[in-house]
């Protein structure tokens, strides 16, 4: 997979580098078109590059799936995006020569809150993979739970409710002498 960001700072190479992977039809490209300065925008982009981070090395060294972040200005010079966005952001997945052609927000996930999660659930939707994260388990395989964060979270639970069991008490004790009086 390569995950690139098409910006003022580069693009041209990018644009074509990007087209000659859109002109495959069995690569999947999964893409952000987003626009400077628009909000939306600069809410949403951060979410979509932490799929850098997130996805796993497997994941990471395919070569036919592509993630990238393209600037508005350069859409136009896609030629196997044969309908450009109108709207930003708007994220698409895009395979067999551009001929397929899904929007996030028309995609049948549940929640399309444009956040890490969703983003990854799209994309696990779309390729058909389950274990694409770091911390996805590689295939069913059992993941090992402990460790010190685990365990003191349950002993603050567990202290939690030795406590609001200590307070009913108090209550119960303290409406019993009330009522006997």
């Amino acid at each position: 997979m390569v995950f690139k960001v098409i910006d003022k700072s580069g693009g041209n190479d990018l644009v074509a580098e990007l087209d000659k992977s859109l002109s495959d039809k069995t690569n999947q490209h999964f893409i952000i078109f987003y626009m400077e300065g628009c909000g939306p925008c600069n809410a949403t982009r951060p979410e979509w590059n932490k799929m850098n981070n997130v996805l796993s090395k497997h994941f990471l060294n395919r070569k036919d799936i592509y993630i990238g972040s393209v600037d508005q200005i350069f859409a136009d010079k896609l030629k196997y995006v044969k309908s450009k966005p109108s709207s930003f952001p708007t994220m698409r997945y895009i395979t067999n020569s551009g001929n397929t052609v899904e929007n996030f927000e028309d995609s049948a996930i549940p929640d399309k809150s444009r956040t890490i999660d969703c983003f990854i659930d799209w994309i696990k939707l779309k390729t058909g993979e389950d274990s694409i994260t770091k911390s996805d388990p590689p295939h069913k395989q059992s993941r090992q739970s402990g460790g010190k964060t685990k365990r003191r979270r349950r002993r603050s639970i567990k202290r939690k409710s030795i406590k609001r069991k200590s307070i009913k008490r108090r209550r119960r004790n303290q409406y019993s002498k009330n009522m006997k009086k």
